[in-house]
């Protein structure tokens, strides 16, 4: 078994990636990989993950050892190094209401790394999850990043926000799976409502300001 940790670190050393990096492509932590890689936790529920990552085969995890990964042009490795040039922003967020309504009040709290994908879109963002009304699809403190480029389809999760009702107020926002939208209705659909709330959530179509997709979700 001793032998996965030091496949592991050889692997992620010869794609020349940090334990940081590793960490943040299966949303995990850096001090579980040290552990995987020294051979402290070997029964891990993120080494499927990790191989995965890696182009290690999944297969040879119910054996007892494992083969060397032998170059092959034809299959480059999955892994994708996240950008080292530009990180994206996490707008804050303000006032809870009903059904996880939430206000993002335009200020910066904090910067995140930028997932593969969002490189050239200089509108991307981040927001942190509040409340429990996605879960199990998201939980109360993660990070969703949104492509505010791409287009929503039936299923996608997005990031509504609703024009203000006067001048002065803020903009109400929800983290939904978008159900659709036409002229006159936008219908959202929530996981987990609180007692009393719908799944189906319907808005009057003029009073939709935005509707972003959400591309990337992760626990940091």
């Amino acid at each position: 078994m001793e032998k996965f940790g030091e496949l592991v670190r050889e692997r992620r050393e010869a794609l020349k990636i940090s334990q940081i990096e590793l960490a943040q492509a299966v949303n995990t932590t850096q001090a579980t990989i040290d552990k995987i890689e020294n051979h402290r936790s070997m029964r891990s529920r993120f080494l499927p993950a990790i191989f995965d990552v890696l182009g290690l085969p999944l297969d040879e995890l119910t054996k007892g050892a494992i083969s060397p990964p032998k170059p092959n042009a034809s299959f480059p490795p999955r892994f994708q190094r996240f950008s080292q040039d530009r990180s994206i922003p996490v707008y804050g967020q303000t006032e809870a209401g009903p059904n996880g309504r939430f206000i993002m009040n335009g200020m910066k709290v904090a910067d995140v790394f930028c997932p593969p994908g969002l490189e050239d879109v200089p509108e991307a963002y981040a927001v942190r999850v509040y409340g429990t009304s996605m879960e199990p699809r998201y939980r109360a403190g993660e990070t969703v990043w949104l492509n505010p480029r791409l287009p929503v389809r039936a299923g996608d999760d997005v990031v509504v926000q609703l024009k203000a009702e006067s001048d002065g107020d803020e903009m109400a926002s929800y983290i939904k799976e978008f159900k659709s939208k036409s002229s006159k209705v936008l219908r959202l659909w929530q996981h987990n409502p609180e007692e009393g709330e719908p799944k189906e959530l319907d808005f009057d179509a003029d009073d939709v300001f935005s509707i972003h997709k959400v591309v990337h979700h992760s626990t940091v």
